[in-house]
């Protein structure tokens, strides 16, 4: 399809169906990604999807009732995963045995990652604070640097048969090597891939002219205002004198890379290149190959690229 498009006086291929009705379009860079990527999709052909329940109602029913809908797997999500009340809610999902994986967290500790497990958890979310919308750090004094965590939490999830992903921090394709390296077998981006057109919002305009989409933390007072639309004014009021996160940040598309698959080339890019500068053929060979250093501020601004003279 690719050579055939490179050929013809066209930018886009329309796709049809047996009965010519149109099926979808194609460019010449999709044409190369089709031949480079594959779709996570189940049995039956269809895309792939998680949902999430927090730790509060009845949590079980919850997850009973989206396993019946056909999610692929399920995710206990609260900002401190390493309490109580949510082992309680992985110990209550586990026990129903619904045949797909049970993802829970949010920790930055061995003993975080041992708890979830042993309470039914088969991958451990890890993070606390890295998320570019999150305030944790600064409100609290809470958190850990977001590749240590990793580090710690993954090696302690594959003594007991684990998995954990790194959830937050990610803001160059360096972020998701590190991550992969540091011992998680899935990276979770979310401000970064808020600045595309796939986004959910509106698109706006700054006065400068750039285009932008609107970007609120979870724990912001915004999300909590949408979140508790049904309580009382009162109650309502409450919630929202106590935030963790950003209620509107600017997420700037790049005119160069403005869509969610122009990130993941990226992404693959650097991480591919990544592979090869460890001598690793597979991720699992890259955490194994990769060697933990400390670096200081000035190392770190002297990997940079220099845009201009100096």
């Amino acid at each position: 399809m690719s050579d055939l498009l490179e050929h013809a006086p066209v930018d886009v291929a329309v796709l049809t169906g047996a009965d010519g009705t149109v099926a979808g379009v194609l460019t010449r860079t999709g044409a190369i990604r089709a031949g480079i990527y594959s779709p996570a999709v189940d049995a039956k052909g269809r895309l792939r999807i998680g949902a999430a329940v927090g730790i509060n109602g009845d949590v079980a029913a919850k997850a009973q009732a989206l396993t019946e809908a056909g999610v692929d797997l399920v995710v206990v999500d609260t900002a401190h995963g390493h309490q109580v009340k949510a082992m309680d809610a992985i110990k209550s999902i586990a026990s129903l045995d619904l045949g797909v994986p049970l993802v829970a967290g949010n920790v930055v500790s061995a003993g975080g990652t041992r708890d979830l497990v042993n309470a039914g958890a088969s991958i451990v979310k890890v993070g606390v604070g890295p998320g570019a919308m999150c305030t944790t750090r600064m409100m609290t004094g809470v958190g850990r640097p977001q590749f240590s965590a990793v580090l710690e939490c993954a090696e302690q999830a594959r003594r007991l048969g684990a998995a954990v992903w790194a959830d937050g921090g990610v803001r160059h394709p360096r972020d998701v090597a590190l991550a992969l390296a540091a011992g998680a077998s899935n990276v979770m981006v979310g401000s970064w891939f808020a600045g595309t057109y796939e986004s959910p919002g509106d698109t706006f305009r700054s006065p400068e002219g750039r285009l932008y989409k609107e970007s609120f933390g979870m724990a912001s007072a915004r999300a909590v205002r949408l979140r508790s639309a049904s309580d009382s004014p009162f109650e309502r009021a409450r919630k929202e004198l106590f935030e963790e996160g950003i209620s509107s940040a600017r997420m700037y598309l790049d005119p160069v890379r403005p869509g969610v698959e122009d990130l993941i080339d990226m992404i693959v890019a650097g991480l591919r290149s990544s592979c090869t500068y460890a001598g690793a053929r597979d991720l699992a060979e890259f955490a194994d190959r990769a060697v933990v250093g400390v670096q200081s501020a000035s190392g770190y601004s002297e990997g940079m690229p220099v845009p201009t003279s100096w």
